[in-house]
């Protein structure tokens, strides 16, 4: 749910940025309605403002947040904070991220065959 100075966040792992693409654009009808995404049907999400997400896909997985974290917007505050939260290093490798600023995600799915939630901080 839309919730000002929250960011979620999910990780997991893609073969490229364009399948990255896929999975979290939404498709049209021919009236134009939008139908959701694979990752919200995925994650159980009605809605979230396209413009407060970021994503990224890696050429290397990794397990260390830090860097997979790192060069996201407001990564000094969120990166200590997701930390906290998860630890530095992951039970399992990633090459893909995707942040929805603006957003406290409380979905009930935690995790999915290709992506995980592994939180919500406040950033601001």
């Amino acid at each position: 749910m839309e919730k000002e100075g929250f960011v979620s966040l999910f990780i997991g792992n893609s073969h490229s940025y364009k399948e990255l693409q896929d999975y979290i654009s939404n498709n049209y009808t021919e009236d134009g309605d939008a139908l959701p995404s694979e990752f919200e049907k995925d994650f159980n999400i009605d809605y979230y403002d396209e413009d407060f997400r970021e994503v990224k896909c890696y050429n290397k997985s990794s397990n260390d947040l830090r860097v997979l974290l790192e060069g996201f917007s407001y990564d000094e505050e969120i990166i200590p904070k997701f930390i906290e939260i998860c630890g530095e290093c992951l039970n399992q490798e990633a090459n893909s991220v995707i942040l929805l600023y603006n957003f406290l995600y409380n979905g009930n799915i935690n995790e999915t065959n290709q992506f995980r939630f592994l939180g919500t901080v406040q950033y601001k």
